[in-house]
């Protein structure tokens, strides 16, 4: 299993940048709740030993990691896009949004953006999107447990508000468990209703 290094980092470091922000998202794939992206900024050679992908990580490791990179990142920024925007505009519009809103909520401006995934926006900063990036490269598997755990404890809440579709436990993904409770209780206000299996089982759009 690859883990995430300083690598690229310290490529950047070294020509001069200092605020270099890693960014992923989570539930790009869900079938409920928003897309949740995040960006973070790590000071040079922060010990993160054993962090990688957020999904490759258990929920307790997951949780330790965020509590940690909360404390001693310089800077996080959240970005958070509807399910309804997901409806009536596309996932890849609102997966773009998150990032940038990830980026614009940064309390510290950044100079360099190392983005998880395929080329989805432009930006004014110099950037690179890196595919399957939070194997790659520290900050943007830390981002990615940052983007995972903030998007699954706004699963957790929704679960109080809806308990009878266990999002405290698929966290809004696409489980059969989550499609046999979509079947006995029909869609809730958070779910995707563009998305194909809510499409398929007769549910239409808002």
């Amino acid at each position: 299993m690859y883990k995430p290094n300083y690598k690229i980092e310290n490529k950047l470091w070294r020509r001069g940048f200092e605020r270099i922000a890693g960014l992923d998202e989570a539930g790009r794939g869900a079938w409920a709740g928003p897309v949740v992206a995040a960006a973070v900024i790590l000071p040079p050679k922060l010990a993160l030993r054993g962090l990688r992908d957020s999904k490759q990580l258990s929920p307790k490791a997951r949780e330790q990691f965020y509590v940690y990179i909360n404390k001693n990142a310089i800077g996080i920024g959240i970005g958070i896009v509807s399910e309804k925007v997901i409806d009536e505009k596309g996932i890849i519009f609102a997966t773009r949004q998150a990032f940038l809103d990830a980026i614009e909520n940064l309390k510290l401006n950044p100079d360099y953006l190392l983005i998880d995934g395929i080329r989805l926006f432009n930006h004014k900063l110099p950037l690179d999107f890196l595919v399957k990036g939070d194997n790659k490269c520290v900050s943007i598997a830390a981002a990615s447990v940052i983007a995972k755990v903030a998007r699954d404890n706004i699963l957790i809440d929704y679960n109080k508000k809806y308990p009878q579709y266990g999002f405290d436990q698929h966290k809004g993904y696409g489980t059969w468990e989550h499609r046999s409770r979509i079947l006995d209780h029909g869609a809730c206000p958070i779910h995707r209703l563009s998305f194909k299996p809510l499409v398929e089982a007769g549910y239409k759009e808002l």
